[in-house]
């Protein structure tokens, strides 16, 4: 009898242990590690705020999910307004500004989590820099050599690269433009595309075709400010 509530008392705490701990799992965790408070030494029981909810203190810098900071879906497709306002109100939160008569350790975090912040917003709301990050989560680097792309593509760019330095008058560039920008959007769909799919070598590929158009749209971009 004895035996059988020892058993009946441990299954009751295991249960309990595995609901709290899939409660915790489910939950944005981009605080402190280990959760414990710096200031107050008690346990972090809210893990999806970056504050102490014991004593109310700004917690250190330990995870680093951009989606996840700026509570997003981790998908290439992404809904900018959305993206910004979550922006915006974290970065309100925890702007060093707010933290000007806290103690040196607070000040100190809230510069580590403006800075960490503001990096993840721009990464997050560039499409290249999306895509360059959510290939590097999957552990793809985009290396600075050509290998990665076909010889037809290269010799494509080059030739609109000699159309960009040729053009004479406005409307030229505004035709290069306006073809440029025609292919960054094609490509935009194809990364959507290749991201959805799990098709990381695809989208490898359309990033690093991506680079090149932007580089020359950007250029052409300048180069119109000329004939303004």
């Amino acid at each position: 009898m004895r035996r059988a509530l020892k058993n009946s008392n441990f299954a009751q705490v295991f249960n309990s242990i595995g609901r709290s701990g899939n409660e915790i799992k489910n939950k944005m965790e981009y605080c402190s590690i280990p959760n414990i408070c710096w200031s107050c030494n008690k346990q972090l029981m809210k893990q999806n705020s970056c504050f102490c909810t014991g004593c109310g203190s700004l917690q250190k810098v330990g995870y680093e999910d951009y989606f996840k900071l700026l509570d997003v879906p981790s998908t290439f497709n992404l809904d900018s307004s959305t993206l910004t306002s979550n922006f915006r109100r974290l970065q309100s939160q925890l702007h060093p500004d707010k933290f000007s008569q806290k103690s040196i350790v607070e000040r100190n975090n809230s510069l580590e989590w403006s800075s960490l912040v503001n990096k993840a917003y721009k990464t997050l709301s560039l499409p290249l820099e999306r895509g360059k990050y959510i290939l590097q989560q999957n552990g793809i680097r985009i290396s600075e050599d050509n290998t990665s792309v076909d010889s037809e593509f290269l010799m494509d760019m080059m030739e609109r690269n000699e159309q960009v330095e040729e053009a004479v008058e406005r409307a030229d560039l505004e035709n290069i433009a306006r073809d440029l920008r025609l292919d960054i959007n094609n490509l935009y769909d194809e990364l959507n595309v290749c991201f959805a799919n799990n098709n990381l070598e695809g989208a490898k590929i359309a990033v690093i075709r991506l680079k090149y158009l932007l580089n020359i749209e950007a250029i052409v971009k300048e180069k119109m400010l000329k004939y303004m």
